[in-house]
């Protein structure tokens, strides 16, 4: 028999009853409903229901579960005052309500730019919800339907324009647009308000009339070379315009939808000076008042000036001396060996180069070979040039001293005492700073060989530094002033190096053995190739002949590497090494790396190019192929 229900519990159930209408209009007891449910009777557990929009809790029995609401969109459940997303257990001491969650009538979007707004229309009326009825259970979810017939507002194009005067959309707002769209609706995005993109300026930029690269920079007729050409090299006349600024063009400012102006980005400027034997004309052209190689250094601020040459008829041996020239170099020569060619331009050698060191500021071409030497181009030019470095070396020293001068006075004065500025100088030279002098010499020896003014202050920097020398004549005149005038001196010694160093550089080169070059731009070899050298490029390396070797060598490139035979069958194994790519028309052994991905060559490889992707995938005996 069914367990009966006892009198605490019934009374209980008689509290929970409700009456209500039904659908009909007629008066219903929602206690029965929960009874009529077709449950049976031994089910503890606490039941949900839905009637004419209002939802119904009844609490579970003795040893029961709760009942367990949810909603399905569009109705959300706020039970207590708070959105519940999940499945909830209820009593009927919680307070449940509902509302809806629909989708709004229209919405109003701005690009990610700002300059472009949009108006979509989804329904230009809104419609009456109802909560659809549902049978007593333990687990309800309730849902609602919606009633087409029955219209609860109008969309009008007031309340929309008040919607994007909110927001702040004012500029340029297409009324007409929208009120089109009421009308007849297509329910796809419009534009109602549009902006206006701020112009961009145009950057300044320069137009070169002259060739920064030296072609043909050595032309063989019957054999011989032909130095009337003065080599191929770019050469301008006076009067003539090398170059021409065009000036930066301002934009032009725009606003958003918002109406808050929209800046254009500041166009870049180009400073342009005239240096030697050049000059800047108002309508920002520069002309050539001499005769011979124009040409651009720097980088942010660009410098011209007419290069001159020095040439030398024959070779450059003990008896010519080294050269120091702030032009062209040209050698109809050899260069022999111990002796050092350093130019702030390019540098020709007709014949070859012999245990030699020579540094350019611009390019360095050899027609020859290259035997156990050291060439250094462009950046490296600078770096390696001995003015540069060994005026940096006696800044810095000065400096050190100009501050010990200081200290030293302020010491003796500290007690009531006093000393001459080059008295406490000569001191400090004799005890602390023996290696000022030393470094004086070594710069005034390459500053006597100087075949070419770096600056026009040069002989009184010679002046003074050959002062430092004689101490004695320091002390009754020597000032502190005085010594920073010196420092400032070789400051732009030091400076006038670095402004030389011209962008496009090159490298060109016969034949190589036992040697060093660096370069920031390109490195090429013309004839037999290289045997037992290091090539540094911050440009590309390539092999010109398809005759041409690379042995036992180390090249590494900024750019691409191109080669012809690497190694031998019997010979040392090589190193190369690029950013972008290797290629080679047949490698016997070595090692290549691709940025930072490196193969070992250990069979030969022929009509390969070598890549971030294929490297990676490379295997010894699998490399081969066009």
């Amino acid at each position: 028999m069914p367990n009966r229900m006892s009198e605490q519990e019934l009374s209980k159930l008689i509290n929970m009853l409700e009456l209500t209408l039904n659908d009909n209009g007629e008066e219903f007891v929602a206690g029965e409903a929960f009874l009529d449910d077709g449950y049976p009777d031994n089910d503890l557990g606490g039941r949900l229901l839905v009637r004419a929009g209002k939802i119904f809790v009844q609490d579970p029995l003795p040893g029961g579960s709760p009942a367990v609401i949810s909603a399905v969109r569009p109705v959300v459940l706020l039970v207590n005052g708070r959105a519940v997303t999940e499945p909830t257990p209820v009593t009927s001491q919680d307070v449940i309500d509902w509302e809806l969650s629909e989708a709004p009538l229209y919405a109003i979007t701005v690009s990610e730019d700002r300059l472009m707004a949009f108006f979509t229309l989804y329904s230009p009326k809104s419609f009456l919800w109802t909560l659809n009825d549902k049978y007593s259970t333990n687990m309800l979810e309730v849902d609602a339907s919606i009633d087409v017939e029955t219209v609860t507002g109008q969309l009008g194009l007031k309340q929309i324009v008040a919607d994007f005067e909110q927001r702040g959309i004012i500029q340029n707002l297409n009324i007409s647009g929208i009120h089109g769209e009421l009308q007849n609706p297509t329910y796809q995005p419009i534009p109602a308000a549009v902006g206006r993109a701020a112009v961009p300026g145009e950057n300044a930029h320069l137009d070169l009339f002259f060739s920064e690269t030296i072609e043909n920079e050595f032309n063989e007729i019957e054999g011989h070379v032909d130095y009337r050409s003065h080599l191929h090299i770019p050469s301008a006349t006076r009067g003539e315009v090398i170059a021409r600024k065009t000036p930066i063009v301002e934009g032009i400012p725009g606003y958003d939808v918002y109406g808050e102006i929209l800046y254009p980005p500041s166009p870049n400027d180009i400073i342009v000076l005239a240096r030697n034997n050049t000059v800047l004309l108002v309508n920002n052209e520069v002309r050539a008042l001499r005769e011979g190689r124009p040409r651009v250094t720097g980088d942010k601020i660009k410098s011209f000036d007419i290069c001159t040459s020095y040439i030398v008829p024959g070779n450059v041996d003990i008896q010519l001396g080294n050269i120091v020239f702030s032009g062209d170099v040209v050698i109809r020569g050899n260069v022999e060996d111990n002796m050092i060619v350093e130019s702030l331009g390019n540098v020709y050698v007709a014949g070859g180069i012999y245990n030699s060191t020579i540094t350019a500021t611009g390019s360095i071409l050899v027609k020859g070979n290259v035997v156990n030497s050291n060439l250094y181009s462009g950046y490296f030019g600078v770096m390696y040039n001995r003015i540069y470095n060994c005026s940096k070396l006696l800044i810095n020293e000065g400096r050190i001293l100009q501050k010990a001068v200081r200290m030293l006075t302020q010491a003796v004065e500290s007690r009531r005492q006093s000393v001459k500025y080059g008295q406490a100088v000569l001191l400090l030279l004799e005890s602390k700073f023996q290696k000022f002098p030393q470094l004086i010499k070594e710069l005034l020896s390459v500053l006597t060989t100087v075949k070419s003014s770096y600056h026009q202050d040069l002989e009184q920097t010679l002046h003074f530094l050959n002062m430092f020398l004689k101490p004695v004549q320091l002390v009754d005149f020597l000032t502190d002033d005085l010594m920073s005038g010196v420092i400032g001196m070789l400051e732009e010694l030091h400076s006038g190096v670095a402004r030389m160093q011209e962008s496009k550089v090159e490298v060109n080169i016969g034949k190589c053995q036992s040697s060093t070059i660096k370069s920031n731009g390109d490195i090429l070899i013309h004839r037999d190739g290289i045997i037992q050298s290091e090539l540094l490029s911050s440009g590309n390396i390539s092999f010109l002949k398809s005759f041409s070797v690379c042995r036992g060598s180390k090249l590494e490139a900024g750019g691409s590497i191109s080669a012809c035979y690497v190694g031998g069958e019997s010979g040392a194994q090589s190193y190369l090494k690029a950013k972008q790519s290797i290629a080679v028309r047949k490698m016997y052994l070595g090692r290549i790396t691709i940025d930072r991905v490196t193969a070992d060559i250990t069979e030969p490889v022929e009509n390969t190019v070598f890549d971030s992707d294929s490297i990676r995938s490379f295997k010894p005996g699998y490399g081969n192929g066009a």
